[in-house]
C-alpha cells in the first residue's frame, strides 16, 4: 500500500451505494485523486468536515488497487459561504468542473489549484462581481492551460493594439479594424467558412485587450486586481467564455445551472 500526505482542494463527489462517498480531490504536486471515504455521508464520519465540495484540507492518503482511503485529514479552509448561497455554490461547481476536465492524476496541476482557491477567496468573501470573477478566471484557465491568446499585436500588419479589434478564437489572435476591412477574413475564417461553420471573429475593444492582457500577466493572487467600465463588461464577458470553452471543445452543465440562476 502507498501513503503519501498532500494538501488538496475537494472538486467533486459521487454517492456510491450504502453510506460511502468517491471524492475527486486535486492535490499538490500529484493532480487530481480519487478517493473513497467509507461511511462519507454519515455526519458521525470524523473526516466529513474535509470531505465536503470545496473544502481545502491537509489529506494523508493510502493507495489501494484504483483508489485512495484516507488515514488522517486536517480542515485548512472550507470556503462556507460558497457552500450556503446558491450562485456562489453554482459558480464555484463550474470552476472545479473545469478543472476536474483538464486535471490528471500524477500531472503536477499547483497553478490551477492555486488559481481555484485563489477564485474560490474572491467567490466567498465577495471582493469582485461574480461574472467579473468568472471570466478572469476563464481566461487565466486558458493562460494556465498554455493556449492564452496573442492579442497584443495585429497579426497581420504586426501593428501594436490600441483600437477596436477582432478576436480569432480559434487562431487566439486579433486582427485590426483596418486589416479586417482590407482583407475581410483570415487564413481560418476560410477555412472554416468553406466547412459551413460559423466565422471566428469576436469583435473587442482596446479595454478588453488591456483586461485580459492584465489575467494572463499578473501575479496568480492577483489576477483580478484590474478594472474595467461598465460599457465594456459584457464583451469581456463573451470574449473569455467563448474562447475558454472553444479551446476545451466542450460545455459544461454547471456553467448552464449558474446561468440559470444568477
Amino acid at each position: 500500500m502507498i501513503e503519501f500526505k498532500k494538501n488538496g482542494l475537494v472538486i467533486h463527489e459521487y454517492d456510491l451505494e450504502e453510506n460511502d462517498k468517491l471524492l475527486i480531490i486535486l492535490t499538490e504536486k500529484f493532480g487530481k485523486v480519487p478517493v473513497i471515504v467509507k461511511g462519507g455521508k454519515s455526519l458521525k464520519n470524523r473526516h466529513l468536515p474535509c470531505c465536503q465540495l470545496f473544502a481545502y484540507s491537509s489529506f494523508s492518503l493510502r493507495k489501494r488497487g484504483n483508489y485512495y482511503y484516507i488515514v488522517e485529514s486536517d480542515l485548512i479552509e472550507s470556503y462556507f459561504n460558497v457552500r450556503t448561497d446558491i450562485i456562489k455554490f453554482a459558480l464555484a461547481s463550474y470552476i472545479c468542473e473545469v478543472a476536474n476536465d483538464v486535471c490528471q492524476e500524477g500531472n503536477n496541476d499547483d497553478n490551477i489549484l492555486r488559481l481555484l482557491l485563489n477564485t474560490l477567496h474572491l467567490i466567498s468573501n465577495d471582493i469582485k462581481p461574480l461574472e467579473f470573477i468568472r471570466a478572469s478566471f476563464e481566461m487565466r484557465m486558458c493562460y494556465e492551460l498554455g493556449f492564452a491568446p496573442n492579442i497584443e499585436q495585429c497579426s497581420v500588419c504586426g501593428n501594436l493594439i490600441n483600437s477596436d479589434c477582432f478576436l480569432d478564437i480559434f487562431d487566439g489572435v486579433v486582427i485590426c479594424s483596418k486589416c479586417r476591412e482590407q482583407a475581410n477574413y483570415s487564413i481560418s475564417e476560410i477555412n472554416y467558412t468553406d466547412q459551413g461553420v460559423a466565422k471566428p471573429f469576436i469583435q473587442i475593444s482596446s479595454a478588453v485587450v488591456q483586461a485580459i492582457l492584465y489575467i494572463v500577466n499578473a501575479k496568480p493572487e492577483r489576477f483580478t486586481a484590474f478594472n474595467i467600465e461598465n460599457s465594456e463588461l459584457d464583451m469581456f464577458y463573451n470574449a473569455c467564455e467563448k474562447f475558454l470553452l472553444n479551446h476545451l471543445e466542450r460545455g459544461f452543465t454547471s456553467l448552464d445551472f449558474y446561468k440559470s440562476v444568477i
